[in-house]
């Protein structure tokens, strides 16, 4: 956490540092809790960079000084700062959260007024998805040293975390409090190459994984290794009423399939909501992104096409799908950067029912994305072809 003062930056003392930790095959839940405090005799405005990797997604935020406690709001940028603005000139707390436009694994939380002599909790909850090591024997888990940034005198100031190469630093004046659950399916083992550890197997669930040393100090990144068991499943573990995350190991009969299988190409059919509820807060600039990114992203010698729909559908091309190639390419980018929300209603069913008539070549895969603001008509009838569709 830094301070400004006559645009130098200073740190205000980190106190405490709390890691908890959930890992579910190749996923992780974090949830950082950092303790600060001002030291100073006049109120301050602190700022405080947390670096995240490109993989993980905050979804949660909340500050507390005293008895008060703000949790983060999802609000448009330039809205945000304006509200921040007018409470830091009113002497009111205010808490900012944004990406650095600079560098995009960095956030930048402008925590506002901090009392002196006041302490300031920062409650940051992420998820990521972690890597393999060794081959792909093993899944590592890290926590960086970048989550308490600290002075450099090398360089005279504060190094920015997103460029932290260093993975030990010569002391720290806090403890870290780290608790982590590993889920015990298709477990072999655990183990940690930067601390040492000591495993709880008693929990039904989950293996509990802790430092063995008491006041252990972030001197260096924490490292956590899940050993994969020698045979893996497929699985799909459902994660919230609404979602589930599904983890494939393909094994040599599969990549050797693959291999066989050069000619097969798959079908990519965007389905782009085009009504006039589109044009409601931006949804159709917010498709457009999207499509831009999917167009991106395509496999070559794929096939393709985009689905218009509305009131009526219309198709990019006049085939179900076309070869994606260079000319092919470029007519879907100029249709999306075109693409308005002026086909009137929201009728789903019409342009899901062309695409059931005409079903995809013998050997070819089909997958269809569906861009939309959910406000379509015939609801159960759409859901019923969409179970039709996936199942024939």
């Amino acid at each position: 956490m830094l301070r400004s003062q006559n645009n130098q930056q200073q740190l205000i003392p980190l106190k405490k540092l709390s890691v908890v930790a959930t890992i579910r095959s190749f996923a992780a839940d974090v949830t950082i809790t950092q303790l600060f405090r001002n030291d100073e005799t006049t109120h301050i405005e602190a700022v405080y960079c947390f670096p995240i990797e490109e993989q993980a997604a905050i979804y949660n935020f909340i500050a507390r000084i005293d008895d008060r406690e703000i949790i983060a709001q999802l609000k448009e940028k330039a809205t945000a700062q304006k509200e921040y603005s007018q409470a830091l000139q009113s002497g009111h707390g205010a808490y900012l959260l944004e990406q650095d436009e600079k560098s995009q694994d960095n956030f930048i939380i402008n925590v506002g007024a901090l009392p002196p002599g006041k302490e300031c909790q920062v409650v940051i909850s992420y998820v990521t998805e972690l890597s393999l090591v060794e081959d792909g024997k093993k899944i590592r888990f890290v926590v960086p040293t970048t989550i308490a940034p600290r002075y450099n005198p090398s360089q005279g100031g504060l190094g920015s975390p997103a460029g932290t190469t260093s993975k030990y630093v010569q002391s720290t004046p806090y403890t870290i409090d780290y608790h982590c659950q590993v889920e015990k399916f298709e477990i072999a083992g655990i183990s940690s190459p930067s601390h040492p550890i000591q495993i709880d197997f008693s929990q039904q669930d989950f293996y509990k994984v802790t430092f063995a040393q008491q006041n252990t100090h972030l001197d260096r990144d924490i490292i956590v290794d899940t050993q994969l068991a020698e045979s893996r499943s497929n699985t799909i573990l459902a994660v919230e009423s609404n979602a589930v995350m599904a983890s494939f190991t393909p094994n040599e009969q599969d990549c050797q399939r693959t291999k066989d299988n050069k000619d097969i190409t798959n079908e990519f059919i965007f389905v782009v909501d085009c009504s006039g509820s589109m044009d409601e807060e931006n949804k159709i600039e917010l498709a457009r992104q999207a499509m831009l990114l999917f167009l991106k992203s395509l496999p070559v010698n794929c096939h393709f096409n985009i689905v218009r729909f509305g009131s009526n559908h219309q198709s990019l091309f006049s085939e179900t799908t076309a070869v994606y190639n260079e000319v092919n390419a470029q007519n879907a980018e100029q249709l999306t950067k075109t693409m308005k929300a002026d086909l009137g209603g929201t009728e789903l069913l019409s342009p899901l029912q062309w695409l059931d008539r005409n079903p995809p070549v013998q050997g070819r895969s089909r997958q269809i994305f569906l861009l939309t603001d959910g406000e379509i008509s015939d609801v159960d009838q759409v859901v019923d072809l969409c179970r039709t569709m996936a199942t024939s």
